[in-house]
């Protein structure tokens, strides 16, 4: 069971130190330093709780997927670290300052690394986006800043959070994301996968195959839908953004590599989730 009181304190030390903690109106502006803070302290305590996959070559390869996507998406230069998450539910989920997370049931359906580059794309942007910052400054009430993380991240108090375990943090992310927000990181990340080398057909295709899922059995997916807005409009509009590029163009981008058939097969081996 994940304890997030610690965690929630920690952030509202940070803010309070970093002079973020208000006590009345609007949250003054979070600076990229601070931001950085945030997401540091956040991910340490998220990594003690989750059970992140240790291998040393899933680690390096799915580092390696989500650098190249990065270093051509943020023009912040940042350090983005990227962890896979022994869970079999679908889910991933980005913390402020480049930590980003991705379940093994989500590389479990990802067939090419097309499929999984969107993802990480996807959520890349919403910290290109600064989406999560976003949702703190808009907090309006003083007595928020103890649950900053859960309202702004988590999406849910304390007591709901250790209910649903390990997916309360999975699904922390999204829960204070507008249809805005995750409508502005498709877009980024169909741009984003581009510039990288890799073909963004990708991410629509992955879109479908998880409303495909959802109809024949929406448990599998329901962590998913729960925290991402998925509908049929944004698939169709996935869609025009990839057809924005011309057919000769796509060909020539990356669908899949040997690299990543060997990454996802080596997930797969690793000893079943336990959550």
């Amino acid at each position: 069971m994940l304890r997030f009181i610690p965690l929630a304190r920690q952030w509202a030390g940070t803010l309070a130190l970093g002079g973020l903690l208000v006590t009345g109106g609007c949250a003054p502006a979070i600076s990229t330093q601070q931001e950085a803070q945030l997401g540091a302290q956040a991910a340490a305590d998220i990594n003690r709780q989750l059970p992140i996959v240790q291998d040393a070559q899933v680690n390096n390869y799915i580092n390696q997927l989500g650098s190249t996507i990065a270093r051509v998406a943020d023009p912040s230069g940042r350090t983005y670290r990227f962890y896979v998450v022994n869970a079999k539910e679908v889910n991933a989920f980005a913390l402020p300052g480049g930590y980003v997370y991705v379940n093994r049931g989500l590389i479990d359906r990802a067939d090419n690394v097309s499929e999984l580059a969107g993802v990480l794309g996807h959520e890349i942007g919403h910290v290109v986006e600064r989406h999560g910052i976003t949702q703190m400054q808009r907090a309006e009430n003083a007595s928020l800043g103890l649950a900053v993380l859960y309202g702004v991240l988590i999406g849910r108090n304390p007591s709901t959070v250790e209910q649903v375990g390990i997916q309360g943090v999975g699904s922390a992310v999204f829960a204070g994301y507008s249809r805005d927000a995750e409508r502005e990181a498709d877009r980024d990340a169909v741009g984003f996968v581009v510039k990288a080398g890799i073909n963004p057909e990708g991410i629509p295709a992955f879109f479908q195959k998880l409303l495909a899922e959802q109809q024949r059995q929406p448990s599998a997916v329901e962590r998913w839908f729960s925290t991402h807005p998925l509908t049929q409009e944004r698939l169709q509009t996935a869609q025009t953004l990839v057809a924005q590029y011309p057919a000769t163009q796509l060909r020539s981008l990356t669908t899949d590599t040997q690299a990543y058939r060997d990454f996802r097969a080596r997930v797969r081996s690793l000893p079943a989730p336990t959550q």
